[in-house]
């Protein structure tokens, strides 16, 4: 029986999309489909439809309250590892792959079950708990980030972020509106969203054209512009990305892909809960490479547009190339299991 390979993905598209781009990779070196599993929840798997790929939809628990409420809903995770086992049986899985979140510790004790060789990827400056403890494990953790943080530092392997490479950026024209995007990840933001309502009440967004991602679980807002075009969720990046010049967004790991497509960013990092370490971070790495500006307030929105609308507008805004990790972890990859 041939080797297989599992991948272990849940959430949002920060944590599902790179395994996605790493599925297309494989594929691409020859590695049959039929041969890939994908664990995921019910938000995760929307972004994997269009793979002929072996999918398994599990409803692990989630903890709200860190190391705490695993431990007491201890029997609900050995119920969500012997179902994921069980889907798993005698497939010959041989390689484990996971980009962390809450899942990554159950992919962990999978691989130990499966005897099967264990790999993270870490898209954060700072590692989030679930890769931590799970980097114990691992053969080995993949980092998009130069220096990450909170995670065994013997094991990582910085290769830079697992992006779509099929996306493009359109040039700019001098002689047309630029376009603004605004995107609060792929669960949306409150936060932005109010910041483009706002935006759309000055005479100052008439310069620009203005794309709007809400986010599935946010109101739309009741804008009449013909300027102005709002979407609640995005499925295929490329289009989003050719069109704008500028984008408005968190400073999720995602936050690289359009760093590596050279648009400038202005980002808003989320400051609660336990993503605001790594995304405050994350926005401090993107500043300092000049990727993007970090804003604590609409004023501050405001005045970066127009700086970067002029340096965009003079050719004066020039970024540095990023690595990007597809070929490398890949190729890893694909060894292991041939």
């Amino acid at each position: 029986m041939n080797k297989k390979i599992c991948f272990f993905c849940v959430g949002t598209g920060g944590h599902v999309l790179p395994v996605k781009n790493l599925v297309i990779e494989l594929e691409n070196l020859g590695v049959n489909p039929r041969e890939i599993y994908v664990i995921s929840d019910v938000r995760g798997v929307q972004y994997l439809e269009n793979l002929n790929i072996n999918i398994f939809t599990t409803n692990a628990y989630i903890s709200r309250n860190g190391i705490l409420g695993y431990i007491l809903n201890f029997p609900k995770i050995i119920n969500t590892i012997y179902e994921v086992k069980k889907f798993l049986k005698n497939q010959n899985i041989t390689v484990v792959f996971t980009t962390g979140a809450y899942i990554a510790p159950i992919a962990a004790i999978i691989s130990l079950l499966l005897n099967a060789k264990f790999y993270i990827q870490e898209q954060n400056v700072y590692a989030g708990l679930g890769n931590k403890i799970s980097a114990i494990f691992a053969k080995s953790v993949f980092s998009s980030f130069e220096d990450t943080k909170n995670i065994n530092k013997k094991k990582l392997n910085y290769t830079g972020p697992i992006v779509n490479t099929t996306l493009t950026r359109s040039d700019i024209s001098l002689f047309e509106k630029q376009t603004i995007g605004f995107m609060g990840g792929s669960q949306g933001s409150k936060q932005i969203n109010n910041y483009v309502d706002k935006f759309m009440e000055t005479e100052y967004h008439l310069n620009f054209n203005i794309v709007h991602v809400t986010g599935k679980n946010n109101d739309k807002l009741e804008i009449n512009s013909k300027n102005y075009r709002s979407i609640d969720f995005i499925e295929e990046m490329d289009e989003f990305y050719r069109e704008i010049d500028i984008l408005v967004g968190r400073a999720g790991g995602g936050s690289l892909e359009a760093a590596y497509l050279g648009i400038p960013q202005i980002l808003i990092p989320y400051t609660h809960g336990t993503t605001s370490s790594h995304q405050v971070l994350n926005a401090r790495y993107l500043e300092q490479k000049g990727f993007g500006f970090t804003v604590n307030s609409f004023d501050e929105l405001i005045n970066n547009i127009k700086n970067i609308s002029e340096d965009i507008k003079y050719k004066n805004f020039n970024m540095k190339n990023i690595p990007i990790g597809n070929f490398i972890i890949s190729k890893e990859l694909y060894e292991q299991i041939n």
